[in-house]
């Protein structure tokens, strides 16, 4: 056995921050064997990079300045916690501590990386030393000028601040100490030593003075920030290195006293010991030790030999055991608050041996115990209670090179289960000597101030959520249970919930259901669980969030009830169980048919029919007699298969009816369809069918034609008379159907006396609009409230798309429900807008020319009515008026009702719907060219002068027409006629038409190449051609009649999309006329060709946009000029808008358009 020889302690000093002071930093004991991949953001990226390189991987985003938390391959976690911080931010990242000093810019001294900001004089009479966090902050001021200092690592020493004493300033990990050196008797007999003053300022705090003699800085709350204990002074006779001393506080042999001290304002005095100071066996230097320490950290020991002095957050090293004149005791507060509610797989203490009295072949051992809490009051007299013993560790390391520093750890699992069931944020722990009340030196242990705290832990999975079945059913027991259809064997009844592990990503985690059956015979619940699949336990799933998990269920019985519950395990560990739920089995159908009645559409009246086609009716339904198991119906209109949407109603509690309000979409006789449904779910298999007869829907109640041409009165020809007045910058002007409404954009509208609607029932308004500027919003018709508008129709700049809104409340605040279009608005183009707000399904639909566009869902507020008068270009909002539209509008209508997109709203399957209708009626005639000039070389448009046909290339007139008028002739080889630009807009609804004459002579011989009696150009192609084609069929080309659309008339390949003729060309036709008609149908994106008034083919084809000039005997392919026609070509007409099949006769046969 070697005997200790004795060795000098490091001196204990105070610093600024309580618990983050590091004398010797401990080496750490890796975790696991495994070395850590790189380090990943999130939990669930960390397990993933994991599992995949079998490594551990740190989670940055639990990175703190005393912890990190590491993903292991198995799928759980290891959370490393030190005692002091070991790690600052910098900018977005992290960085060593480092608490050496070094001159900043402004000449003070700092440290390179602490947790506070530690700032010391670089000479002159800037405070002494400063420390701040959080913008709170506390300094001390020298009373005199201080000299520059010399730098050495972690201290700064600023020589004679005194006679013969320097003055030591030392950083630490939390804070610092500040050291008076009296290096000689002469030097202490010096007066200023007597007391020493030192100037006080806090920011963001309050300094108090503590009952045990130190100082305590504290925010307005009392909450401890900074924390001094009282300053203390030794001499050198316990240690030969006074240097080491110095920086580490006294010696435990050396002589040692507790300063006073004073707070008097803003000056802080210390009272040195003046018999320690000047006593004939003092042995120099000195040390007069006053320091501060931060309270974020915790640690601190005891010492028998002075029971009433406080060593908080001390740096001298941690000890345990009898040493010099007393026994030691050493207590850790380590945080723990993040393993609250785990399950604690190990935990261990770790901590570095540094010191010890000897190395021998058996030493004493150092217990570790859960104890109470410290406190910067703690002392040998006022010890936390020793309340469980955790482990114990023998070792002799830090002896010497024979017995070197080591780390040692204790497992503290039970403690650590413990605070993790009790959710503590914090535990503390006390280091001893098993038998320090001996008196004998040897078990005597020395160790950092620095420990760590590993645990390894798993996260138990989250409760189940989302429990019940599906079909879905609520999850109650008792009377209240549901009544549930067991389904079939390949869609039976399931359980299901929602599992979550938060820490189990990859190898997943399972549910585990079970399941009982009541026995009626006996009244108790038999587990059944074994009937399910893999008994009720569902596959592992990885999982990022709360997962789907279901089972599913066989063999259960009619009329049976059943109960289950769910639990999440994850490999590991269990969650806790769900609440019990129950159900009852019914897989039997109603068979009673329901009951139908309607006030507003009485059943089967073909003599009197009632409403109004969109106009909503109450209708009543009500179970069969008999049948007391209905607690719903299903219903549709016109589907008895309900393959178009249905709606299912449930019958409200305490009542046995329930109404509903549709509204029906077409005229003559509509069915509504109604399938009774049981508390199962169980749907009857025969509807009951209710007959009624509707009107043609109702006119609008407004239906401003604006066609007038003078005055400030724009008439109402609608149900009710509401005349318009105009104002502001508003003007008559030619619009889309004849006349209509200019509107400046700032002032301009016209607006009603009153009301023409009710806002909160179903409504319809619609016009034709041409918006000039797309910068601002554009509102074309609202409807006032007091402070808002009951609904507005209006053009957002915000997406450039049209809109049709209402609003939750007349108020300022308010919420939108909106209706948007699809595509973004094309200014200077007339486009027709319909809006309609159907009140039964509480929903808005928005059309533009005629297409349906985005919808919304149910409208979730209480529909209301808005009382004030109609407005036409502008809204009401906060009281003011304001989005005038700029440009102009056309035929504005609003109705009472919602308008239907139901074909059986028309006669003309062409014209599509009453919506589509209005978009396509009637046709705007862009040209008609009549070719009755017989001379020069300009064809009149005798619609629009805007459009002349320029006759080229040796165009010729001729007099036989096919009314025996005017003529265009062309050669087939360079003749044709074109306009300057384009009349059509061929992305929208057109119609084009003329009489053609192919010539010929007695050989009967048909042109050999294809030949265009009408097109409209793109930059590269036409964007349609009507005319004569040769066409592949069978592999044969035959020669036929066609109307063509190009998809993209600007792309570099053109793709059309062909009508023909249902007659091939024949010799028939050679000097004959032929009638031809081409229309587009935007709304049904179609093409028709029609041959002498005829519909003779259709086809889907999306048309598209070309700008360029309308060809009258030519067109456009591949940029070249192609396919002149050799004949007569007659009367030729474009309009926008579409024909219909009665239209396009009409013209065939030279009578007015409409006759």
């Amino acid at each position: 056995m070697r005997r200790r020889t004795r060795r000098g302690l490091p001196a204990v000093v105070l610093s600024l921050m309580a618990g983050c002071l590091v004398a010797v930093p401990m080496t750490t004991t890796p975790v696991r064997a495994e070395t850590p991949d790189v380090p990943a953001q999130t939990e669930q990226q960390a397990l993933d990079r994991a599992r995949g390189t079998k490594r551990q991987v740190e989670v940055l985003s639990l990175r703190t300045e005393t912890r990190q938390v590491f993903a292991n391959p198995d799928g759980s976690f290891t959370s490393q916690t030190s005692a002091l911080p070991e790690r600052v931010r910098r900018g977005g990242g992290w960085a060593d501590v480092d608490p050496s000093l070094v001159f900043a810019a402004d000449g003070s001294v700092r440290t390179v990386a602490t947790p506070l900001e530690l700032t010391f004089s670089g000479g002159g009479t800037a405070p002494v030393a400063a420390i701040g966090d959080g913008g709170r902050s506390v300094a001390m001021t020298w009373p005199r000028r201080l000299p520059k200092p010399s730098l050495a690592r972690d201290t700064a020493t600023y020589a004679e601040v005194l006679p013969g004493v320097d003055l030591k300033l030392t950083a630490s990990v939390l804070g610092f100490s500040e050291v008076l050196v009296v290096k000689s008797r002469q030097a202490a007999a010096d007066p200023a030593l007597s007391k020493l003053a030192f100037g006080m300022r806090a920011k963001g705090l309050s300094v108090r003075k503590t009952a045990s003699g130190g100082l305590s800085a504290v925010t307005t709350s009392g909450a401890e920030v900074f924390h001094a204990p009282a300053p203390r002074m030794w001499d050198s006779s316990g240690a030969p290195a006074a240097a080491a001393m110095a920086k580490t506080g006294p010696p435990a042999e050396g002589r040692q006293a507790v300063m006073g001290v004073d707070l008097a304002g803003d000056r802080l005095v210390i009272t040195p010991d003046q018999n320690l100071l000047t006593s004939p066996g003092t042995t120099y230097p000195v040390y007069i030790d006053p320091q501060w320490s931060g309270s974020k950290m915790a640690w601190t020991y005891v010492d028998k030999a002075y029971p009433s002095q406080e060593y908080w957050n001390s740096s001298h090293m941690a000890e345990a055991g009898y040493y010099g004149s007393g026994v030691k005791r050493s207590y850790f507060r380590m945080d723990s608050d993040n393993i609250n509610g785990k399950h604690i797989l190990k935990a261990t203490f770790r901590i570095n041996q540094i010191k010890s009295w000897g190395c021998t072949s058996d030493p004493q051992a150092v217990q570790l115990w859960l104890t109470g809490g410290i406190s910067t009051s703690t002392n040998w007299s006022r010890q936390p209670s020793w309340s469980e013993y955790q482990d114990s560790v023998s070792s002799d390391a830090g002896y010497s090179s024979s017995c070197p520093d080591k780390g040692v750890e204790f497992n503290v699992t039970s403690a650590i289960v413990r605070a993790a069931k009790s959710g503590w944020p914090n535990t503390t722990f006390g280091l001893k000597d098993y038998n320090d009340t001996s008196g004998s030196v040897w078990g005597w242990k020395g160790f950092s101030n620095a420990p760590k705290l590993v645990i390894d832990y798993n996260t138990p999975p989250a409760a189940p959520s989302g429990i019940g079945t599906y079909p879905a059913t609520p999850c109650v027991t008792g009377a209240a249970r549901p009544a549930v259809n067991a389904g079939d064997a390949a869609n039976p009844l399931q359980l299901k919930a929602k599992i979550y592990d938060p820490d189990k990503a990859n190898d997943g985690v399972r549910a585990e259901f079970v399941l009982n059956h009541y026995n009626t015979a006996t009244g108790a619940w038999d587990d059944v669980t074994a009937t399910m699949p893999g008994g009720g336990k569902t596959a592992y799933k990885s999982t990022t969030a709360a997962t789907d998990h279901s089972v599913k269920l066989a063999g259960l019985l009619t009329g049976h009830s059943y109960s289950y519950r769910v639990k999440a395990y994850d490999g590991t560990d269990s969650s806790a169980w769900s609440k019990w739920c129950e159900f009852t089995v019914d897989t039997i159908d109603p068979a009673t048919l329901p009951k139908v009645t309607s006030l507003d559409y009485p059943a089967d009246t073909p003599d009197d029919w009632q409403g109004s086609v969109g106009w909503a009716g109450a209708f009543t339904l009500a179970p069969g007699d008999g049948e007391s198991d209905v607690t719903a119906f299903r219903w549709a209109l016109d589907d008895p298969s309900l393959a178009t949407p249905a709606t299912q109603v449930t019958i409200p509690a305490g009542q046995t009816t329930v109404n509903v309000r549709l509204a029906p979409r077409h005229d003559w006789l509509n069915a509504l369809y109604v399938y009774p449904v049981d508390r199962a779910g169980n749907v009857g298999n025969t509807p009951a069918v209710y007959g009624f007869y509707v009107n043609a829907g109702f006119g609008p109640e407004g239906h401003w034609r604006l066609d007038e041409t003078s005055g400030t009165t724009a008439a109402d020809s609608g149900a009710t008379a509401h005349p318009a007045t105009i104002g502001g910058g508003a003007t008559w002007a030619g619009a889309r159907v004849a006349g209509g409404l200019r509107l400046d954009g700032g002032t301009g509208y016209a607006g009603t006396s009153g009301p023409v609607v009710h806002t909160d029932r179903s409504m319809s308004v619609s016009a034709w609009v041409l918006l000039r500027d797309k910068s601002k919003n554009s509102t074309v018709v609202s409807q006032n409230a007091v402070r808002g508008t009951g609904f507005q129709l209006y053009y957002a700049s915000y997406s450039k798309r049209w809109v049709f809104s209402k609003f939750d409340a007349d108020v300022d605040d308010k919420v939108t429900v909106l209706a948007m279009s699809d595509a973004e608005v094309t200014a200077d183009i007339w486009t027709h807008l319909t809006g309609v707000y159907d009140a039964p399904r509480r929903q808005l639909r928005l059309y533009v020319n005629g297409i349906l566009q985005s919808k919304t869902g149910a409208y979730p507020y209480q529909p209301w009515d808005a009382t004030g008068p109609l407005q036409i270009g502008r809204v009401l909002w906060h009281g003011t008026y304001i989005e005038n539209f700029a440009g102009d509008i056309d035929d504005m209508k609003i109705w009472k009702r919602e308008l239907s997109d139901d074909p059986r709203t028309v006669n003309d399957p062409a014209l599509g719907d009453e919506i589509a209708a209005m978009a396509k009626q009637p046709p705007i005639q862009r040209g008609w060219w009549a070719f009755e000039e017989g001379a020069g070389t300009t064809a009149a448009n005798t619609t629009d002068s805007r459009w002349p046909a320029a006759l080229t290339g040796g165009a010729t007139w001729s007099g036989d027409g096919f009314d025996g008028g005017g003529v265009l002739r062309l050669n087939g080889t360079t003749a044709y006629a074109a306009t300057p630009s384009a009349p059509l807009r061929t992305d929208h609804s057109y119609a084009v038409t003329a009489w053609v004459r192919l010539s010929g002579d007695d050989t009967c011989v048909l042109p050999d190449r294809a030949m265009t009696v009408l097109a409209q150009d793109g930059g590269i192609y036409s964007s349609f051609y009507l005319g004569y084609r040769l066409l592949a069929e069978n592999g044969v080309v035959v020669p036929r009649w066609s109307f063509s659309i190009t998809a993209i008339p600007d792309a570099t390949t053109g793709a059309l999309t062909h009508t023909t003729s249902a007659e091939r060309v024949d010799c028939s036709a050679l000097n004959t006329w032929t009638h031809l008609a081409g229309v587009y149908d935007e709304q049904s994106k179609q093409i028709r060709l029609y041959v002498n008034g005829q519909l003779n083919d259709q086809r889907a084809v999306t048309g598209s946009w070309a700008a360029g000039a309308m060809q009258i005997g030519r067109a456009r392919y591949r940029s070249a000029s192609v396919d002149y026609f050799g004949g007569d070509i007659d009367d030729v007409r474009a309009y926008t808008g579409t024909l219909t099949d009665r239209q396009v006769l009409n013209i065939a046969m030279n009578l007015p358009i409409d006759s």
